[in-house]
């Protein structure tokens, strides 16, 4: 069975930990003080989180795959902390290549779009990055 989605979506909360961009620790409680780095929801503390939530964007009939990861943020009432933890996050994982998360083949990653989303119901600034993931995805029924 492949293990492809969910070792890209680790291997990016993992590889954006160690740039520094956030604290990554699917088993402890994020302290208040930094930047969680989350799986699916976000929770509602710390003020400052990113969350990251995969989805498809396009598999053709070879080992061709693009997953998109989409990266919401919040950074408390600071819009610009807000926009430099954006901006940390495209330095990272904008047009990167030929790189390994997990061991799924990544040949280029890339920013596809961001907007503000404005506030959650705490007023914390929130903006969602879509960024793109082009890698070898091999399947029973696909041909290389």
């Amino acid at each position: 069975m492949s293990t492809h989605d969910a070792d890209l979506f680790q291997g990016v909360a993992e590889l954006l930990d160690t740039e520094g961009i956030g604290t990554y620790a699917p088993d402890a409680v994020l302290p208040a003080d930094v930047t969680g780095i989350v799986l699916g929801k976000s929770p509602d503390g710390p003020d400052r989180v990113l969350g990251l939530t995969p989805y498809p964007v396009a598999d053709d009939d070879s080992t061709d795959s693009v997953t998109g990861i989409q990266a919401r943020m919040r950074w408390g009432t600071d819009a610009a902390g807000l926009v430099q933890l954006a901006d940390d996050v495209f330095n990272v994982l904008h047009n990167r290549r030929n790189y390994l998360l997990r061991g799924v083949r990544v040949e280029i990653s890339w920013r596809n779009s961001q907007a503000w989303i404005g506030q959650d119901t705490h007023g914390r600034m929130e903006l969602v990055g879509n960024y793109y993931f082009r890698t070898v995805r091999t399947g029973p029924r696909q041909s290389d």
